[in-house]
C-alpha cells in the first residue's frame, strides 16, 4: 500500500520539504539530538543529497525512494526502540548510526530479527568482526584506519627519512580511540617502530601538559593521537606550550573537521588525519558531489556528509538489484554489491576475520596553508606531503 510520508527528517534544512508519494522506504536511525547530533546532522545532509540524486534518476524500481527517519537521541536504548518501530513499518533495510556504542547493539538485534543493516558512521572493528550476514559497512574500520596511518608513516620513512622509528601514542578512553590505539600498537611492533609513549586519558580531560611533557623527554619521531574535537584542539595548543616536537604528527578524528583549523590556526599546519573522503581526492564526480553537499549544508562539507551519501547510494543500488523487497533478497543483493561512487568503490568482502566489510582505501589529509589536502595514497593525492614538521621555534 502506498504511504504519504514526508521526505524530510528533523534536520533543519528539511523542515519545509514537500511530502512525496513513496512506495519504497529506507529506515534510518541517526543521532539527531544529544551529544552526537552535530555528526548526525552531517550524515543526514549527505543522505538527503543522495536521495535527491536517486529520485531525480527515477528512484528505485521506478518508484520514488523516501527515508523513514528515527532519532536515536545519541543513545543505544532509543536506537533499539527505533528498530522495533521500523520493523513494524516493514522497511526492507535500515541504516544507522553514528557511534559504535549504538550501532553495535543495533547490529546484534537486527541480526536476530534478520533485518539488513548498512552501517552509517560507526568504525569499531567489532561491528563487522566477526560480523553477520545481515550487516554491511561501506566505510572504513579501526584496522583500515590504523593501517592507513602506518602506511603513511612507512611512506615517509621510505621516501624522506629512514631514521623514523619512535612513536608516542595519546588517546581517549572511549571505544573508538582505544580501538585505534590497540591497532596502532600492533602495527608499530609489526613494522619495526618503537613505542616510547603509550598514554590514555579520561574523557573530559582538559590539561594534557603533564603527558605531553613526558613525551617531550622521549623525543618521539612520530606523534599518534586519537582525540575528539575539543580534545584535539587542546592537545594541539598544549603541544606548542610545552614545546613538544615530532617529525610527523597525526591527530585522528578531531583534526579532520574544518573547525579544528579555525580554532587552532597556524598550529594545525603539517598535522595529518585519516578520512574516508575528501573534496580533492582523485575520483570521478568528486567536484560535483562537493558542490552539492556544500549547497545542502551551507558550509564546508566533510567526510561525514560523504559517508551519509555513500550509505544511501549503496542502499538504493541493492534495492534496485534485489529480486524483491523481501529482506532476504535485499541482503543477498547487498552481498553482491560492486558499486562505483564519487566517495569510493564498494564491494563487501570477508577478510582478516571481517564479514560484510568494504576494503575501502582510506585517505590521509595534511593541513597545508589552512586547508585539508589529500597527500596519501600517492595515486589519489592532490598535493605532495610536507615533511618534516618544523620545530615550533623554527616556524
Amino acid at each position: 500500500m502506498k504511504k504519504w510520508i514526508a521526505a524530510a527528517s528533523v534536520a533543519p534544512w528539511l523542515l519545509s520539504a514537500p511530502a512525496v508519494l513513496a512506495d519504497i522506504e529506507v529506515g534510518v536511525i541517526n543521532s539527531l539530538s544529544g551529544p552526537f547530533a552535530a555528526f548526525g546532522e552531517r550524515y543526514q545532509a549527505g543522505m538527503e543529497v543522495a536521495l535527491e540524486e536517486i529520485n531525480a534518476s527515477g528512484g528505485v524500481k521506478g518508484e520514488p525512494l523516501a527515508l523513514a527517519v528515527q532519532d536515536d537521541r545519541s543513545e543505544a536504548t532509543s536506537a533499539l526502540a527505533a528498530i522495533e518501530s521500523l520493523n513494524r513499518q516493514d522497511v526492507p533495510l535500515i541504516m544507522g548510526s553514528y557511534a559504535s556504542s549504538i550501532t553495535g547493539p543495533m547490529a546484534q538485534l537486527m541480526t536476530r530479527q534478520e533485518i539488513p543493516l548498512i552501517v552509517l558512521g560507526s568504525a569499531d572493528n567489532s561491528i563487522t568482526k566477526p560480523g553477520s550476514p545481515w550487516v554491511f559497512r561501506a566505510k572504513h574500520n579501526s584496522s583500515i584506519v590504523a593501517e592507513s596511518y602506518f602506511d603513511y608513516f612507512d611512506y615517509l620513512r621510505e621516501n624522506f627519512d629512514d631514521s623514523l622509528e619512535t612513536v608516542a601514542m595519546l588517546y581517549g578512553n572511549g571505544a573508538w580511540p582505544e580501538s585505534l590505539a590497540e591497532e596502532g600498537a600492533r602495527l608499530a611492533e609489526e613494522r619495526g617502530y618503537e613505542i616510547v609513549g603509550d598514554q590514555s586519558y579520561d574523557q573530559g580531560t582538559s590539561d594534557f601538559r603533564p603527558i605531553l611533557n613526558r613525551f617531550r623527554s622521549e623525543e618521539p619521531d612520530i606523534l599518534y593521537v586519537v582525540a575528539y574535537a575539543e580534545d584535539g584542539v587542546a592537545i594541539a595548543r598544549q603541544m606548542r606550550e610545552v614545546n613538544l616536537n615530532a617529525k610527523a604528527v597525526a591527530i585522528d578524528t578531531g583534526a579532520a573537521l574544518p573547525s579544528f583549523i579555525d580554532q587552532v590556526g597556524d598550529l594545525s599546519e603539517y598535522v595529518a588525519t585519516v578520512v574516508s573522503w575528501s573534496k580533492d581526492v582523485q575520483y570521478e564526480g568528486v567536484e560535483d558531489l562537493y558542490e552539492r553537499l556544500k549547497e545542502k549544508t551551507g558550509e564546508e562539507p566533510t567526510f561525514y556528509e560523504a559517508e551519509g551519501y555513500l550509505a544511501l547510494r549503496v542502499a538504493a543500488d541493492a534495492l534496485e538489484r534485489a529480486e524483491s523487497l523481501e529482506r532476504s533478497d535485499v541482503r543477498d543483493a547487498l552481498a553482491e554489491t560492486d558499486l562505483d561512487t564519487p566517495v569510493t568503490h564498494v564491494v563487501f568482502e570477508s577478510f582478516d576475520g571481517f564479514q560484510g566489510q568494504n576494503p575501502i582505501r582510506s585517505l590521509v589529509l595534511q593541513i597545508q596553508d589552512g586547508e585539508h589536502v589529500t597527500v596519501f595514497p600517492d595515486d589519489l593525492a592532490a598535493e605532495d606531503v610536507r615533511f618534516p614538521t618544523p620545530e615550533w621555534d623554527e616556524r
